[in-house]
């Protein structure tokens, strides 16, 4: 069980280190899915969030990520700060980012807005190699030397967004100039960039006879690449007063594998 954990986790460690973790609700955290969604929910966001995937395995895969945002009257615009750790194999990867967003907001018409995004982020990777038992090990091949490392990064993330009357959409460039996760700076160990398009609509649901809003429903699309990898998420959500709860359809293009996602908050 150690060996193809370690063997799944070097996998990842090449090839498969420039996938940025996904989480079932894209606009719960929207400073996370595009830099140009910060301030546009109104003065002040808070947001935490955690993820456990296969969490019945022994070393689970975990993310933890929060967030701030607020829109300021003097900057026109709105700013944030979002920190997110991964961690892959109980910590045996790990990966920390610090980013600071600032969105400027264009109030074109009354009814149209349209923000850019711009986010400088700090980030650090890590391989610790305690405790890692190897698969040639175990069948009493001699050793792979395998060192640890930690690297620190500059990363850079812009966006752009549009809202006009109830539709709203956006697009978001993530990781720009790809930078290396290890310290040799392996061509396998970039972070790949990665590209965001969402789109979705507000539509009231009123009582015919008051003419009262009852409730509202969201349609939204997300599609994300990031190096060979797409994946269309397709999603409604419906607002009651101050419950919100919606189901998603996630279809990864490349492997025809899917999810179905029901949330409530």
């Amino acid at each position: 069980m150690v060996a193809v954990l370690a063997g799944s986790m070097l996998l990842i460690a090449g090839k498969g280190a420039g996938q940025d973790p996904e989480f079932s609700q894209f606009y719960a955290n929207p400073l996370y899915m595009n830099p140009a969604m910060a301030g546009v929910e109104g003065p002040v966001k808070v947001y935490l969030g955690y993820r456990n995937q296969w969490p019945g395995a022994s070393d689970p895969y975990s993310t933890y990520h929060a967030s701030y945002e607020q829109y300021l009257d003097p900057l026109q615009g709105g700013i944030g700060v979002h920190v997110i750790n991964d961690r892959m194999g109980g910590g045996t990867f790990n990966t920390i980012s610090v980013d600071a967003v600032y969105a400027y907001h264009l109030k074109v018409t009354r009814e149209l807005t349209v923000t850019g995004g711009f986010q400088v982020s700090l980030g650090q990777r890590s391989l610790n190699t305690d405790g890692l038992v190897l698969p040639d090990e175990i069948a009493g091949a001699p050793a792979t030397t395998l060192n640890g490392y930690s690297r620190v990064y500059p990363d850079f993330s812009v966006g752009a967004g549009g809202f006009y009357r109830n539709f709203f959409g956006g697009f978001a460039a993530h990781h720009l100039l790809q930078p290396y996760a290890s310290p040799s700076e392996d061509p396998n160990t970039r972070i790949s960039r990665k590209y965001t398009l969402h789109a979705g609509a507000m539509i009231p649901i009123y009582e015919r006879r008051l003419g009262t809003e009852l409730l509202q429903l969201s349609p939204q699309v997300v599609f994300i690449q990031q190096n060979i990898y797409q994946q269309v998420n397709y999603g409604l959500e419906v607002l009651f007063k101050n419950i919100i709860g919606g189901a998603w359809l996630g279809k990864d293009l490349l492997s025809s594998y899917g999810q179905l996602i029901f949330w409530r908050g």
